[in-house]
């Protein structure tokens, strides 16, 4: 039996800024609990245009601008990126969400951004395989002290795949650990993912969707 309700995370990723509030709200109309906002998607970033369509949400959402490598849709450069993800943190919101890949090698940012008060989310993404399990672990390990939540997100290329990531949950407490498969194939364990330890799992609007298969 499940013992507590699943709780929903639903992903924007928009052109258009001014579409972001309408969004939000379509988001939370559906029964969302939280929102990430992928401001890599946006032609234009307005950290002013940004706050004032998160101030009613503050403490449910999710920033981000994620990296080319991970999925992400950003089109500066590298220390543009980083840039933005120091003056999302000064927006305080609930969390932020940075590459683990970014944490390791920039500790200056990685504690910065920690300095504003929001909660860190520690991301790895594979989007070619699901490596083994011993490397998940090890992945696992290396994030943990660097954040509040770390989050570990593979393509699925086989049902056992979802298995392996499941698995990861056996080593983090409860609600500091989002691990899930992507892909047609990995859906089962977006849906389990809560049931297993994690905080949340991850979904998008209708039609805006911003990962493989990704639940609407």
């Amino acid at each position: 039996m499940i013992k507590r309700r699943l709780k929903i995370c639903t992903s924007i990723g928009i052109r258009n800024i001014n579409m972001l509030n309408e969004k939000i709200e379509e988001a939370f109309n559906l029964g969302s609990d939280l929102v990430e906002i992928r401001t890599d998607y946006l032609s234009q970033i307005d950290f002013s245009l940004t706050k004032e369509a998160i101030k009613n949400y503050m403490d449910r959402c999710i920033l981000t601008c994620r990296a080319k490598s991970e999925g992400g849709e950003f089109k500066g450069s590298e220390e543009e990126r980083q840039e933005v993800l120091l003056n999302l943190s000064k927006l305080k919101p609930a969390y932020i969400d940075i590459e683990l890949s970014l944490a390791q090698s920039k500790p200056k940012i990685l504690n910065s951004i920690k300095s504003s008060g929001a909660s860190m989310i520690l991301s790895w993404h594979d989007f070619e395989d699901t490596p083994s399990i011993q490397f998940l672990k090890s992945t696992l390990d290396k994030a943990k002290p660097l954040g509040e939540i770390v989050k570990i997100v593979t393509m699925a290329k086989d049902f056992s795949d979802n298995i392996s990531i499941l698995n990861l949950y056996k080593n983090s407490k409860p609600n500091r650990l989002i691990a899930f498969c992507m892909g047609e194939k990995g859906q089962i364990s977006r849906i389990l993912c809560p049931i297993f330890g994690s905080p949340f799992t991850y979904a998008s609007l209708p039609g805006l969707s911003t990962a493989p298969a990704q639940i609407m």
